[in-house]
């Protein structure tokens, strides 16, 4: 289909147009081609002040990481997106820690009463459920 070529520049064309139908990548001609590669590998990497990217192996899996330093230079409206992102994100972990303490809280001082009550401590004298629930009604007397 596509001849092999040595060069890097015509891997990178050759792995684009296989990935292609046969009969669109057979239909570019020459120029169409040198285009293509031109837009394929001219993308230049971007300055940065600091670019350290690695790869190591930890436990049989291989990790990467990647430290990135260089100027902003997004506009003003995607700052400010990003900005009102992470703000949101912050609402959001700030309730749901919110809720989960609550819980927590709620599940530690159930456990804790039933524990104290268990024993026979009865931090409520005369007032149970039983005594609320299920005691006689005073009627009412009219005057």
């Amino acid at each position: 289909m596509i001849p092999a070529n040595n060069s890097k520049e015509e891997e990178t064309l050759a792995r684009f147009l296989n990935k292609l139908p046969l009969e669109v990548a057979e239909s570019f001609d020459a120029t169409q081609r040198q285009a293509l590669m031109t837009a394929l590998t001219s993308s230049s990497p971007p300055s940065r002040k600091l670019d350290v990217r690695k790869s190591f192996s930890l436990l049989g899996r291989k990790y990467y990481f990647v430290v990135l330093l260089g100027k902003d230079r997004r506009t003003h409206k995607r700052v400010r997106i990003a900005q009102l992102e992470a703000h949101d994100q912050g609402l959001r972990r700030y309730l749901s820690m919110g809720l989960a303490g609550s819980l927590l809280s709620v599940v530690v001082l159930s456990t804790a009463y039933l524990a104290a009550s268990a024993v026979g401590v009865n931090f409520f004298p005369q007032s149970h459920a039983d005594n609320v629930l299920f005691a006689p009604q005073a009627e009412a007397s009219e005057p």
